[in-house]
């Protein structure tokens, strides 16, 4: 009973909250997300999904596994925990029902609640009417001038653009449809002049439609996939090893638009995802594009040899021009997914065909890479939900013969207690250029058995952690012989009251590396510890303190780092303004010794920097509500070095100790 009185507590404030402030919760669930992952991904993808379904809750009555995976923050595990229970039930009539199906807790509840409803169904015709739209424009620049900008003795500029990176962004969007494109123009590149007669750098479009017919979803333009495991194709957002220690599983089988700016690792043409059959989904995928690559020669057939295919979608410079776009990428493919019950099976199928020949540079460590013009892969995912266990995984082979598998559980086995277990074997020969699956490095060359566990004794305290033993059976790159690691994790969070909360965790890396100088092998350890508070004042004000330090052991050497960091935010109830500021502290003179943070941005805007070195660093992100349906952002970001007089390298150097970085933009609703 005081459990459920809490959970009631909770969900009354969280209602509240939420209805005053859209922007300041995403916010706070965005970044929590990202502390909890310590990855430089693509948030803007997830803060535009999870801003979508605040506006247009999910029905959890009448939804479906597809919807429910764009909120990634629920696992394959509680996705299919909720689904059972309302077919085994019949529809919540409660958010109160929540907190009795397995892994909901009620953190996972109250970070849930914004997103959903359990009214009773809306007619086609409402949903059709409730078309989401807007414009973003956005421009990032340094004040201070960096070298590729500034005439040299005769004159000449080493950057054909400006110093700005611009960015354009329209997205339509309901239940049914969703059209988009984007736009952007890195700093250093031309817009409308000499080399680039099209504007813009890269643009993406898409059109996508859902729920017609039989037709679940289909997509012309640029899309993204996800298949079981990620061991054949994981195209889009993907998270590792995080404190979220249970949440090891990929969602899979899905289709979706690429709405971000990267220019690499996404696809170019049509995908369909049908259902001809109850419990039956077919996707069928076909894409066709180029993409950038340094050229080394020009074949007989007129085709190009390359050394490698880029992905920095930087186009600045004479050089970087000659490689944009020359290296034509073919990509068809399928997969099949067969639901019975508790039981899910896939089939997984692609071919790549590159118009040229992948000509790489060939070392022993290198060797079984892929180094031609065509590759297949072929996959065997499954997923079986028994009672409390969900048994999950999936096995890959390359058309080189290379063979890839991965196999795990997720245990509750109490209402306080979770654990989840993955073993994984991914070979030496195995070769998928949209394999993400999880691992220490990437899906080739490593073994490894990951165990976590999470204690949730009450809803004020949890502690969790989790050990990761791996090995690279054969060589990688800078290290030319077999080696293995570990990391562990282990993290208590305590709730001190609805105002209050904090976290302490230490993090253990130990991974065996080549000497400097030398072909032995020794190991490196670098150990993380981090204390965080959150506290609010009233209704206004909240604020946020972390301390970290790293600690590095290598080849008879300790070398330390320490972050300390201060965030306050004003965010008043019905206001047109509202800002968040950051002071930082930091001293990490070696570059293995850096600390990642999270940092607050623009809307749909990300920024995960690593500190290093000596300095400080200060930023303010305002919001102004100019007119209806009309905001406006600035970020100021200022960083101040106290152990160097030149700052970053080569072509973006800046002379001087501090670098300041502004961001502006725009955003329209219609």
């Amino acid at each position: 009973m005081k459990q459920f009185l809490t959970l009631w507590i909770l969900l009354g404030f969280s209602f509240f909250s939420f209805g005053q402030d859209n922007n300041q919760l995403l916010e706070e669930i965005v970044e929590q997300i990202a502390e909890e992952n310590d990855e430089e991904l693509d948030y803007g993808e997830l803060y535009e999904a999870l801003y979508y379904f605040a506006e247009n809750p999910i029905n959890l009555n009448k939804t479906s596994k597809e919807e429910l995976r764009e909120l990634y923050f629920l696992n394959a595990y509680q996705i299919d925990k909720l689904l059972v229970h309302i077919e085994n039930n019949g529809k919540l009539l409660s958010y109160l029902e929540l907190q009795t199906i397995a892994g909901f807790d009620v953190q996972t509840i109250q970070n849930l609640l914004p997103f959903i409803t359990i009214k009773s169904s809306v007619t086609t015709k409402q949903l059709l009417a409730n078309i989401n739209q807007y414009i973003i424009m956005r421009d990032q620049f340094y004040l201070q001038e960096q070298k590729g900008y500034i005439s040299d003795e005769d004159g000449d500029i080493h950057y054909f653009g400006n110093a700005h990176r611009t960015y354009f962004k329209y997205r339509l969007k309901n239940t049914f449809l969703q059209a988009g494109i984007t736009a952007e123009k890195d700093a250093g590149e031309n817009f409308l002049g000499v080399n680039q007669s099209y504007g813009f750098d890269f643009y993406s479009a898409h059109v996508q439609a859902k729920k017609i017919g039989k037709i679940k979803n289909i997509i012309l333009g640029d899309y993204q996939m996800n298949f079981g495991q990620g061991l054949v194709m994981q195209s889009g957002m993907s998270f590792g090893k995080s404190s979220e220690v249970i949440n090891i599983q990929k969602s899979g089988n899905l289709i979706k638009a690429h709405t971000a700016a990267a220019e690499n690792l996404f696809f170019r043409g049509t995908a369909i995802q049908i259902e001809p059959l109850k419990n039956l989904e077919l996707i069928f995928f076909l894409s066709s594009h180029k993409v950038d690559a340094n050229i080394v020669d020009t074949l007989e057939n007129d085709e190009l040899a390359f050394s490698s295919i880029q992905g920095t979608g930087m186009h600045r410079t004479e050089s970087e021009l000659l490689d944009k776009n020359v290296i034509l990428q073919n990509h068809f493919g399928t997969h099949v997914n067969y639901n019975y019950k508790q039981l899910n099976l896939g089939l997984s199928y692609y071919k790549t065909k590159i118009e040229g020949e992948y000509q790489k540079n060939i070392s022993a460590y290198n060797q079984f890479d892929f180094n031609g013009n065509s590759n297949q892969n072929f996959g065997i995912d499954y997923q079986y939900l028994y009672r409390n266990m969900n048994f999950f995984g999936e096995v890959g082979r390359s058309e080189n013969g290379g063979v890839a598998h991965i196999n795990g559980v997720m245990l509750g086995l109490d209402k306080t207690i979770s654990a989840s277990l993955l073993y994984r074997d991914y070979g030496k020969k195995y070769q998928s250029e949209y394999a993400n699956a999880f691992g220490e490095r990437s899906s080739q060359n490593e073994k490894g058995v990951y165990f976590g566990l999470e204690f949730t004794p009450n809803h004020k305290f949890k502690i969790k952690g989790y050990a990761d033993n791996y090995e690279f059976p054969w060589l990688r790159f800078g290290v030319d012989a077999p080696t293995k690691g570990n990391d562990y994790l282990l993290q208590a969070d305590y709730k001190i009251s609805r105002a209050i909360k904090m976290y302490v965790r230490f993090k253990s890396e130990n991974k065996e590396v080549e000497l400097p100088e030398s072909t032995a092998i020794s190991g490196k350890r670098k150990d993380n510890f981090r204390f965080h508070i959150n506290y609010k004042e009233g209704e206004n004000w909240s604020f946020a303190n972390r301390f970290e330090t790293s600690l590095i052991d290598f080849d008879n050497t300790r070398t330390n780092g320490y972050m300390l960091y201060q965030d306050i935010k004003y965010k008043p109830l019905f206001s047109k303004f509202s800002f968040t500021s950051r002071y930082v502290l930091f001293n990490a003179t070696e570059y293995d010794n850096r600390i990642y943070a999270y940092e607050n941005d623009v809307l749909y805007g990300y920024s995960i920097p690593a500190y290093y070195g000596k300095g400080s660093k200060i930023y303010l992100v305002a919001k102004c509500n100019v007119i209806r349906n009309l905001d406006f952002w600035l970020r100021i970001a200022q960083t101040t070095y106290t152990d160097r007089d030149v700052l970053k390298s080569g072509w973006d150097e800046i002379e001087g100790n501090k670098m300041t970085e502004i961001k502006l933009q725009l955003r329209y609703k219609f």
